[in-house]
């Protein structure tokens, strides 16, 4: 049996009340959707307090879902997005050191070779896609932590895959023009 069709059958069983198969969605689909919020937050309590609440949004709105529209992962990856969205809405006096219109310079990543060094470029690369604009950070995220194809992205940001291999693609000119900057920069 496919995983599409084991995924319809537990959404099935969800929809008819089965509080088991709504815990294998949550098992199978938890730390992904836990690192695409942790990722744009940036606070581990926040991202949990945030991911459980998409999955109580999931299983409140579950009666509503429907293959038609798109696929479950697009559907529960667009309800996350909705809520880091609504978390940025009340907590934006808490966020506004961050910038998300590209003016901020990332700081330059430490050259070395000791396990730090990682940590430091991962920060760097995280300011760097805070840089870029808000619907190119969720393509990059989506794609790079949730993992999902240019159509699921698609079906989450509502956009037709075309744009969001466009939107993909000037995000990655963006972050190479950052990176290269940075080169130059610590070789100065």
């Amino acid at each position: 049996m496919t995983e599409k069709r084991q995924l319809a059958k537990l959404i099935k069983r969800v929809q008819k009340g089965d509080s088991e198969a709504f815990g294998k969605i949550y098992d199978g689909y938890y730390d992904s959707v836990y690192a695409y919020v942790l990722h744009q937050v940036g606070q581990q309590a926040d991202a949990e307090d945030i991911t459980a609440g998409v999955f109580l949004d999931a299983l409140e709105r579950i009666d509503g879902f429907s293959w038609r529209n798109a696929g479950f992962e697009a559907w529960l990856f667009r309800i996350a997005r909705n809520d880091v969205l609504d978390y940025f809405r009340w907590h934006r006096r808490r966020f506004r050191d961050i910038s998300l219109d590209g003016t901020e310079k990332p700081p330059l990543p430490a050259r070395s070779e000791d396990p730090a060094e990682a940590a430091c470029n991962r920060e760097y690369l995280m300011q760097a896609i805070r840089n870029l604009s808000e619907e190119q950070q969720q393509v990059i995220l989506l794609k790079l932590v949730a993992d999902l194809s240019n159509k699921q992205i698609g079906e989450v940001l509502l956009k037709n895959e075309g744009a969001i291999k466009a939107l993909r693609y000037r995000a990655l000119v963006s972050l190479k023009r950052v990176f290269d900057e940075g080169e130059e920069r610590q070789d100065d």
